[in-house]
């Protein structure tokens, strides 16, 4: 073959892997802008309320708000369940933008939402006193914003499964959106924390509808079998019911990993307000804030590759390659911190923080890295229909509780011991889901 056959004949190849390389970096940078500027809008959201609530009213709004967290963990399950099955049965990549959608995930989005919401409302008599609320109206209200919350998680699991990503970053802005424009509507009208709450509910509420809308336009009817199917081809009652109960169960199981995780992203920052004095503790949320930005920053690239690691022929380079672009992306932020903690901290928590917390810097950053990529080995796990990374999260979470009651005296004894646990955890999740990839 001569050299100018073989030119010819590489040309397609690398032409294909050029248009791979720049429609990844397209559908990336739609999706890092989108839930980059609604995690912006969300920060802003306390911002405005700032300045028109008391300290009080803001506390109460701020625990509400870490509450409402907590209410997107089975419907963040759902969503990974749900893309996890759309991806398997289309092949975006390939030329196809659809993906399943059925009334049986409307059902399982219900009943995972209801569960949640349930809960808080029975529970609200008790919770209320805790947070220090005058009544339970608020609590009752953010209970039933737990609904249209999982709903907005189901439509967002059909876009991530379906790699429709443009659609998934414009869901993320306007999530975002919508959490401000609930500061700035309560604010506007002087109302208080219920106001604030209520706002943020009708925003969920205009979330659903439109991801919900997002999510069935061009995408495919499936999940019904032809026994399960209508005259018209539409799945029946009993059957809908069936395949939302089927849904719900195994959005709540998939809630169980991404419960770990959020636990135990969140658990060094409750330690240490535990072990450290009251300015230590300040001191280290300031930290925190670069190992918050090192841990949600890369989270589009986890999202972004996970329908790729549900499908078999692929599954193996979408986790070399979410891992090596995280570590990469991680890698530099964690140079940048070394080399510029004490600027970044100036200009993040101001001068006095400097030279408690400058040094510091890439220690926080490098926990917020591990933590991506710990985000990462559950996403791959389950992905793979697997639940064994989630387990050894929570035994990671069990293991940092009782090494940072043990190291604790001070601020940099609290993030390294947290920091090692985390690169534990991260060395053995890496080689379970290694030797399964």
């Amino acid at each position: 073959m001569s050299r100018t056959t073989s030119d010819a004949a590489a040309r397609p190849v690398v032409s294909r892997a050029l248009a791979q390389v720049t429609s990844a970096l397209s559908s990336g940078g739609l999706l890092f802008a989108g839930t980059f500027l609604g995690a912006l809008l969300g920060y802003a959201f306390f911002v405005v309320l700032g300045r028109s609530m008391t300290p009080d009213d803001l506390g109460a709004v701020g625990s509400l708000i870490n509450l409402s967290t907590i209410l997107t963990v089975p419907g963040l399950g759902l969503q990974l369940v749900t893309a996890r099955g759309v991806a398997s049965q289309s092949a975006p990549a390939h030329g196809r933008s659809g993906g399943p959608v059925d009334g049986g995930l409307l059902v399982g989005a219900l009943l995972v939402g209801g569960v949640p919401a349930l809960l808080l409302a029975v529970t609200a008599p008790l919770v209320a006193p805790l947070l220090h609320l005058p009544s339970v109206a608020p609590l009752v209200v953010l209970a039933l914003s737990a609904v249209p919350m999982t709903v907005a998680f189901a439509a967002l699991g059909v876009l991530q499964g379906a790699e429709r990503f443009a659609a998934l970053g414009l869901s993320a802005l306007l999530v975002g959106v919508a959490k401000i424009a609930s500061a700035v509507a309560a604010s506007a009208l002087g109302q208080g924390v219920l106001g604030v709450i209520g706002w943020y509910a009708v925003g969920w509420v205009v979330v659903a509808v439109v991801a919900g809308a997002l999510a069935v336009r061009g995408a495919g009817r499936g999940g019904a079998g032809e026994d399960d199917a209508g005259p018209d081809g539409s799945m029946t009652a009993p059957s809908r019911w069936a395949a939302g109960i089927a849904r719900a169960r195994a959005g709540l199981v998939g809630s169980m990993p991404t419960a770990g995780l959020l636990v135990l992203s969140s658990l060094d920052l409750i330690l240490a307000r535990h072990h450290l004095t009251r300015d230590g503790s300040g001191v280290y949320t300031m930290g925190a804030l670069f190992e918050k930005v090192a841990f949600w920053g890369p989270q589009f690239i986890a999202t972004m590759y996970y329908p790729r690691m549900a499908r078999p022929a692929e599954r193996r380079a979408a986790v070399r390659a979410a891992v090596g672009v995280t570590a990469a992306v991680g890698v530099l932020g964690v140079l940048v911190a070394a080399v510029a903690g004490d600027l970044l901290t100036s200009v993040v928590g101001g001068r006095a923080y400097v030279d408690e917390l400058g040094h510091q810097a890439w220690v926080f950053t490098a926990l917020g890295v591990a933590l991506a990529l710990v985000q990462v080995l559950v996403y791959a796990d389950l992905a793979d229909h697997r639940h064994g990374v989630g387990a050894l999260v929570w035994v990671a979470v069990a293991v940092t509780v009782g090494a940072v009651a043990l190291w604790h005296g001070s601020v940099a004894a609290v993030v390294t011991t947290v920091l090692v646990c985390v690169l534990g955890l991260l060395v053995v999740a890496g080689t379970v889901v290694a030797r399964r990839a």
